[in-house]
């Protein structure tokens, strides 16, 4: 029941996704080309793509809505605590916090963290007024590896008055799309890594925040560099002794590349 359950959600968000029949691509690293995945595989990796990115555009959209009330626009943590609270309720596992233009911010429900969040690569993408999503970073509040999402706040004339934003703890979404999915036969793998590269999201928590150009041979780095370089196809490395074919594609959504295939230990 589980697996009839799993294929079905599956080709459901393929649907939605519009998933193409194609399944991979011809190598170009001079390897011969890995073996092509059955249909089952691809529609995976979208399934995969797809609760990932739903979960992150979910707090975007929630974010954005409550960015909107007169409760934000005042700019005053008073004010905006209690329906923040409450948005973190809605929401897979994060800190979510209001901050100042100033970069002064405040964690919900805790209220006012200790340091400063305008030293943030992303921050001044907020104050130009435009949204963050799927930025990697160590929270200063919790010191976890969290993905930031995160939407300004306009006040009068349009100016920007402040931010929302949601930490994202990596390790529980990749628990959370894992469960969604139904979970993962013996040998499966998936991960997703930002342009860094490191890993955003992985089958094996342990992976999370790792370099992958760091972790294995020329021919897995090679593997990274064409994974980097295209928006979608077929990889074949060695990780940790065993071989590993992966389907990879770039989501619009995060700017992450996502991955699905297999391993003989699913490592």
């Amino acid at each position: 029941m589980r697996r009839i359950f799993r294929f079905a959600t599956i080709v459901l968000l393929a649907a939605v996704c519009g998933v193409p029949p194609a399944v991979g691509s011809p190598s170009r690293s001079g390897e011969p080309a890995p073996a092509p995945f059955t249909v089952g595989g691809d529609v995976a990796l979208h399934s995969f793509m797809a609760l990932a990115d739903g979960h992150l555009q979910k707090i975007s959209d929630v974010l954005r809505l409550l960015a909107a009330t007169d409760r934000a626009r005042a700019a005053d943590w008073e004010r905006i605590r209690a329906p923040l609270t409450e948005a973190g309720k809605m929401v897979v596992p994060a800190v979510l916090w209001f901050a100042l233009p100033d970069g002064e911010y405040w964690t919900a429900p805790l209220g006012r963290a200790e340091g400063n969040i305008s030293d943030r690569a992303y921050f001044p993408r907020l104050l130009a007024g435009k949204s963050v999503l799927g930025d990697l970073v160590v929270s200063k509040s919790t010191s976890r590896n969290t993905a930031i999402v995160a939407v300004p706040i306009r006040g009068a004339s349009d100016r920007v008055v402040g931010a929302l934003g949601a930490s994202v703890y990596l390790d529980k979404l990749g628990e959370t799309v894992r469960r969604e999915m139904g979970g993962l036969a013996p040998g499966e793998v998936f991960f997703a890594i930002d342009a860094g590269p490191r890993g955003a999201i992985h089958s094996d928590p342990s992976m999370i925040f790792t370099d992958p150009m760091a972790l294995g041979d020329e021919k897995m780095r090679a593997a990274f560099r064409q994974i980097l370089s295209g928006d979608r196809g077929t990889v074949s490395y060695t990780f940790r002794g065993q071989p590993r074919t992966m389907l990879y594609e770039k989501s619009a959504v995060t700017g992450w590349w996502y991955a699905f295939g297999v391993s003989p230990r699913g490592r």
